[in-house]
């Protein structure tokens, strides 16, 4: 079940502090955690032009999502 596709996931990992900043939930504190942060970021600017960070952060939680259930199945397969 493995892609061709590769994602590289971001190379910063926010303080604790940063996360609290931006009130970044619980659920969210993973590796992508730094993409909703640059996405809270253009929101606060005030701007509509957004779509490029959010579509960021969630193709991130794809991916990260997507290799959890990849360590599943191998985990699991007989």
């Amino acid at each position: 079940m493995g892609s061709s596709e590769s994602y590289t996931f971001p190379s910063s990992i926010p303080s604790q502090q940063e996360l609290d900043d931006h009130n970044v939930p619980f659920y969210y504190r993973d590796k992508c955690a730094s993409n909703l942060i640059e996405y809270y970021k253009c929101l606060d600017k005030g701007t509509s032009f957004c779509n490029k960070t959010k579509d960021e952060f969630y193709k991130c939680q794809y991916y990260l999502l997507k290799g959890r259930l990849d360590s599943y199945i191998k985990e699991h397969q007989h």
